[in-house]
């Protein structure tokens, strides 16, 4: 029994919990986003301003951690920024005002950014030391994350649960999760010097330069369809089809739900099907379903929507990010930093986007936007192809 405990007590486990702390937070923000909306009053231009500050949030956060990981280590920021970000959903509800809700929201964002680097940089060390592809299972825990967020949410919400409860526990969660994963799983203090040349390696040519701002556009494209299926999902359930807001927290579970089976599966699906293929059928099937959704807009049609989108995005993600990998060969660290970096900005930028647009037409109209962009993540596939150099 002893010999069993001692197994579970390993980096990976640790690095899952971060992963599943992070997904837990977003998928309760992400479905609470109606409620919140609903209290604070926010018009869709407004809530586009909560958005971006979220995304401002992150990608100061995202642009800089990685110079202070190889000081501090990634448990030790990884366990900050998910305190940070938990306690900010915590008191989301409780703030009084529009200004202090975009300050509180910027610094959430700022919290789950720092979150995502780190955990990602440990997740990048582990593959690279483990000599096989694990990343699509740390990703597989962040959608299961998501979706028991979002679930838990919906729940409370269909029980009589006020936001300030959805938040809260879940903002808990989160960080009770990251205080296990920083004390009892068994997590390094500090980077070594793997870790540390995924943020600083320099060593990328000019060929693989080119090809990785390519490669970079469409992780743009994919994390920028990703994100604003993540928040409007629900939003446009509630606000557009006419759903209760629990049914919209719903539907959103469902889109985290089928995204999470996907991932678990994505290693079987990329050995029988290849990287280019698997990420243009992937991204084709969320533009197809979407679309379908947006012109025929009911309940049960945007629901199965929403499960083939998340089944189509499942992959789409890991397939470049492995791409970037082997593209830079012996500078894969900068290589994914670079793509990461580029993928990331997509997904925080959409959202707000998304918003900004609505306002000017309608929520449906805007969300079009999305189809284009799968569409250009469908054409650009090829670019997944490549061997290790």
């Amino acid at each position: 029994m002893s010999a069993s405990f001692a197994i579970q007590r390993t980096p990976r486990v640790a690095v899952s919990a971060f992963f599943l702390a992070a997904g837990a937070g977003i998928g309760a923000w992400a479905a609470s986003l109606p409620a919140l909306s609903a209290r604070a009053d926010l018009d869709k231009g407004e809530l586009g301003i909560v958005l971006l500050c979220f995304a401002l949030g992150a990608i100061a956060t995202m642009t800089s951690v990685g110079r202070i990981l190889p000081r501090y280590g990634t448990a030790a920021i990884c366990l900050l920024s998910a305190v940070v970000f938990g306690g900010v959903l915590i008191a989301v509800p409780h703030s009084g005002n529009m200004a202090l809700l975009a300050v509180l929201v910027f610094v959430g964002g700022g919290g789950f950014g720092a979150l995502d680097v780190a955990m990602n940089t440990e997740a990048s060390f582990l593959e690279r030391q483990s000599g096989r592809h694990i990343m699509s299972s740390f990703h597989a825990v962040f959608s299961v994350g998501s979706l028991a967020g979002a679930g838990i949410c919906g729940q409370l919400l269909r029980m009589g649960g006020d936001l300030a409860l959805c938040l809260g526990v879940a903002g808990a969660a989160a960080i009770a999760l990251a205080l296990i994963a920083r004390f009892w799983s068994d997590l390094p203090e500090e980077p070594d010097d793997a870790q540390v040349s995924a943020t600083s390696d320099p060593r990328l040519g000019g060929a693989q330069k080119r090809h990785l701002w390519l490669l970079g556009g469409v992780a743009f494209l994919a994390l920028f369809t990703e994100g604003a299926l993540m928040d409007w999902s629900a939003i446009y359930l509630v606000g557009t089809v006419g759903a209760s807001e629990s049914t919209g927290a719903f539907g959103f579970a469902v889109f985290a739900a089928t995204m999470a089976i996907g991932r678990a599966v994505g290693d079987m699906i990329m050995r029988v099907l290849g990287p280019a293929l698997a990420l243009r059928l992937g991204a084709g099937l969320v533009a197809g379903s979407l679309a379908f959704a947006l012109t025929f807009s009911n309940v049960p049609v945007v629901f199965a929507a929403l499960a083939l989108c998340g089944i189509g995005i499942a992959n789409v993600v890991p397939a470049i990010f492995s791409a970037a990998g082997r593209i830079g060969g012996d500078a894969a660290g900068a290589a994914m930093s670079r793509v990461t970096t580029m993928g990331y900005a997509g997904l925080l930028v959409g959202p707000p986007f998304i918003g900004f647009l609505a306002e000017g037409t309608t929520l449906a109209a805007s969300l079009f936007a999305v189809v284009v962009a799968a569409v250009i993540v469908a054409a650009g596939a090829s670019l997944v192809s490549v061997r290790g150099k």
